[in-house]
């Protein structure tokens, strides 16, 4: 089954203080290279790669609707750290 994704108006709020579109974090979730990371039993970080080419870091927290939904917190352009290591996880171990 497919995850669903959903802008809070917090969201919104958030994305607009990093200059991040809707449209790149859709891009970005819907992107072959994502790499996601576990922060809790319902909040997770996707890092990825919208279609303009900008390394996102894209915090979702599990919404209460039902299972697969997830609802966008915030999203940012990845630091150098995260950068790195994100290019380690899709290149993968023998590149």
């Amino acid at each position: 089954m497919a995850s669903r994704f959903s802008f809070t108006d917090e969201a919104l709020d958030n994305l607009r203080v990093y200059e991040v579109s809707p449209g790149e974090v859709w891009e970005a979730l819907h992107s072959n290279r994502r790499v996601i990371r576990h922060l809790g039993d319902d909040v997770l970080v996707v890092y990825a790669t919208a279609g303009n080419g900008r390394r996102l870091a894209i915090l979702l927290a599990e919404a209460d609707r039902a299972d697969h939904d997830w609802d966008v917190l915030s999203a940012r352009d990845l630091s150098d750290i995260e950068a790195k290591r994100y290019d380690q996880a899709v290149r993968g171990p023998h590149r």
